[in-house]
């Protein structure tokens, strides 16, 4: 079956490479039978240099190395890199820059791989929506359901038993950016508005590894979200439910609300609280309200959420609602 997909060799392959990390090869493999699979740029080197007489297609998957243009001029039937991020977002950082710049959305893109990283002409692209107020961590869980589900639909063609779906029709935005971009983007100054202050704090606060730095008077304190944040519901108070969430890194709080197991509004904790602050959580400002006209009809539960490695709850709820309390 000859190919018909732009960028890559009309050739078809008779031996398809899988070039992955070790820890995702039990994943990936079984979705490209047959393909021999490899987790170092020596062995895919070898093997390559062994198989000269035959059509190799390389499919590289989260491999973690630079292919040099020496090795694919090996690969007689093409090679396909399946990128972790949408054409928007070429390079490494992609899930940081994308929540930096607030995109409404991410996704995976397979395309052919040439010299120049994310440069390739594209294949096809698997996009989903980011819900408000996640992490990158928190968007990285999205992101490889989509690359899986994009791997699959693919594997036919990527093996050449099957014609390649019509081409998208993007283009990257721009060369790839470099880990030196992305981690400047890390750091915080004390001349920063607090508009880019939260924009950068959205792009990496998440998990125990973040590398957001905060500098005061020519000194880096590393952000360190794990059990920094603390709060309580107290209730339900004159016709709404009140609580407090305080972080001593980075304030305010946004708090992730949730009706009857679904995600309802992000919510800032900044209302000044003169209890909370007596009781040494800075200087108060970390309480919020939601009112209980504001939730839908026939709401039974309420949950208030943390951010961090996971949305935890918040102690003191959830929020039971019940008829007593007013809401229709």
């Amino acid at each position: 079956m000859a190919e018909r997909m732009p960028g890559l060799p009309a050739t078809v392959p008779d031996r398809l490479v899988l070039a992955t990390a070790a820890g995702l090869v039990p994943v990936l493999a079984p979705l490209l039978p047959g393909a021999d699979p490899v987790t170092d740029r020596e062995q895919l080197g070898a093997l390559l240099l062994s198989g000269q007489d035959q059509a190799i297609r390389l499919v590289s998957i989260g491999f973690g190395h630079v292919v040099p243009a020496s090795m694919l001029t090996l690969c007689r039937a093409g090679a396909v890199n399946i990128h972790p991020a949408p054409p928007d977002y070429p390079g490494s950082g992609s899930n940081h820059l994308a929540l930096y710049e607030g995109a409404k959305q991410f996704g995976v893109t397979a395309h052919v791989m040439v010299a120049e990283i994310d440069a390739g002409p594209i294949l096809a692209v698997r996009s989903f929506d980011i819900p408000p107020g996640i992490g990158h961590r928190s968007l990285d869980e999205l992101t490889f359901p989509a690359l899986l589900s994009l791997v699959r639909s693919l594997a036919p063609c990527l093996a050449g038993h099957a014609p390649w779906p019509d081409p998208p029709g993007l283009s990257w935005r721009g060369p790839a950016r470099r880990r030196a971009e992305v981690l400047a983007l890390a750091q915080v100054t004390p001349d920063m508005g607090p508009e880019e202050q939260q924009r950068r704090r959205r792009a990496f606060f998440e998990g125990p590894d973040s590398i957001l730095t905060y500098w005061q008077d020519g000194h880096a304190s590393p952000y360190r979200p794990g059990g920094r944040v603390r709060g309580w519901i107290d209730g339900i108070i004159n016709h709404a439910i009140h609580g407090w969430a305080h972080d001593p890194g980075y304030p305010p709080v946004t708090v992730r609300v949730e009706v009857d197991g679904r995600p309802f509004r992000d919510i800032e904790a900044k209302a000044p609280r003169a209890d909370v602050a007596a009781a040494g959580h800075g200087d108060g400002r970390c309480g919020f309200s939601l009112r209980l006209d504001d939730l839908p009809p026939g709401a039974k539960r309420i949950d208030f959420l943390l951010p961090g490695d996971e949305w935890c709850r918040i102690p003191g709820g959830p929020v039971k609602i019940s008829r007593d309390d007013g809401l229709n």
